[in-house]
């Protein structure tokens, strides 16, 4: 059968939207693309402006075990394209699954939470707009900036998605190295050409430097409006001096922003899962300025349109019981109507194995409890909090962190399990 790389990409793409409700990245694109030409990951690496480390030893892997899962088969780089190939031409139910995936996509599942989307879009319109949006894992801050970005093209803005889990360590911990990656990786996706040399002082500091990049260089050519969405920037939060700096660098570009007509066309959305613990003069952080947005959960009614576009008729029935046992959230109620509509589980089934490693969260939970284990504070403090039937009050440090992975809710000074579902999977395994 006739088999091209586009082809490859789209049903790549549909696999992964299916299991995980995110699209291919740019870096796992180029991944795909080089190996389907038979390029070594230097060649992918240098072609795309990525470090080999970064494409070989971290993004690579990944995506070939996140490929093997979905495929249900060991898939490697050399192996990738038979193995999609074999998929298609061996599986009918495959290709209508990819249709409905497809259906599912153009008709941009997605649900409003009033009034956060009008808030947002009213913002982005404002000169030198900042939009910062904070919420645990996987309750949709990467889905609302997408939102936000569509809004923005309709009224002919260029838009820059830059996931900071996409620059490696050794640039995260660098200031001078992460502003750098981030003026080239902007560049790039505005079709600019690379001239950061040309402005990079090394008698100026990294902040001015990447000041005047922005100014006479970016925003200098290009005559429209650029919004520049930075995501999962809490990875920064570590490092302390660099948080400072280049966090005080986005406060003073929102500054000038008042005053300039060339900073006036950059606009901010800033998403982040952590509380903001770094110690940030008052004037030089940008958390305490523009508007912020706090994710709710779905509501009852949104839970229900959300199984209507997954193509489910509506069932208060079934929808009462799934939020009996994952509350509204976002990323669980995907995974529960997306494999009903499939009937790769039955309702029944998947009431009674969810909290089990039978169940259709296995991975999921199991994620969950090896990020616990790596701090034993957070073990004690997480079996407190499934072991008590009622809200109860554990270290705040703790208390933050679990809340931005999204296991726990705030009861005014207080926290309980966010939903059934941790409650029970953590109870058996850290009460063991």
């Amino acid at each position: 059968m006739d088999f091209n790389l586009d082809e490859a990409l789209s049903i790549a793409n549909n696999l992964i939207y299916a299991q995980e409700k995110r699209h291919l990245t740019d870096v796992e694109t180029a991944i795909i693309q080089g190996a389907w030409y038979k390029q070594d990951y230097g060649e992918i690496a240098e072609k795309n402006n990525y470090t080999l480390s970064y494409i070989s030893q971290d993004v690579a892997p990944k995506l070939w075990k996140l490929l093997s899962e979905v495929l249900g088969e060991r898939v490697k780089k050399s192996n990738f394209k038979e193995a999609l190939k074999r998929t298609v031409k061996n599986s009918l139910a495959f290709k209508e699954n990819v249709i409905k995936q497809q259906s599912l996509i153009v008709s941009d599942a997605y649900i409003n939470r009033p009034p956060v989307e009008s808030l947002c879009y009213q913002e982005i319109l404002q000169p030198g707009a900042l939009i910062r949006i904070k919420a645990p894992w996987k309750m949709g801050k990467t889905s609302l900036m997408n939102q936000i970005f569509d809004y923005a093209k309709q009224h002919s803005y260029k838009t820059v998605h830059l996931n900071l889990l996409q620059a490696d360590e050794s640039t995260i911990k660098s200031l001078d190295k992460l502003l750098r990656w981030l003026c080239n990786s902007i560049s790039r996706r505005l079709k600019l050409g690379k001239h950061l040399a040309d402005f990079w002082d090394e008698d100026s500091s990294s902040n001015d430097n990447c000041t005047a990049y922005f100014e006479d260089y970016i925003l200098a050519n290009i005559d429209t409006t650029i919004v520049l969405g930075l995501d999962n920037v809490d990875r920064i939060f570590k490092y302390h001096e660099v948080a400072s700096d280049f966090f005080g660098l986005l406060r003073s570009w929102y500054e000038d922003a008042k005053f300039l007509d060339d900073w006036k066309k950059l606009r901010l959305i800033v998403a982040h899962s952590t509380e903001v613990y770094i110690p940030l003069n008052v004037n030089q952080s940008p958390f305490n300025v523009g508007l912020p947005i706090e994710l709710p959960e779905f509501n009852t009614e949104q839970v229900q349109d959300l199984a209507v576009q997954h193509g489910l008729e509506k069932d208060n029935i079934l929808v009462e019981k799934l939020i009996t046992i994952v509350g509204g959230h976002p990323y669980l109620l995907h995974q529960a109507f997306t494999s009903i509509r499939n009937q790769s589980i039955k309702v029944d089934e998947f009431l009674q194995t969810a909290a089990t490693e039978a169940g259709l969260y296995r991975n999921h939970l199991r994620k969950i409890y090896t990020h616990l284990q790596q701090d034993s504070k957070l073990i004690t403090a997480m079996k407190n909090v499934v072991e008590e039937r009622r809200p109860v009050r554990i270290d705040s440090e703790e208390a933050f962190k679990l809340h931005s992975m999204g296991l726990v809710r705030w009861c005014g000074n207080e926290v309980e399990p966010r939903c059934n579902l941790y409650r029970s999977y953590l109870h058996d395994y850290l009460s063991a």
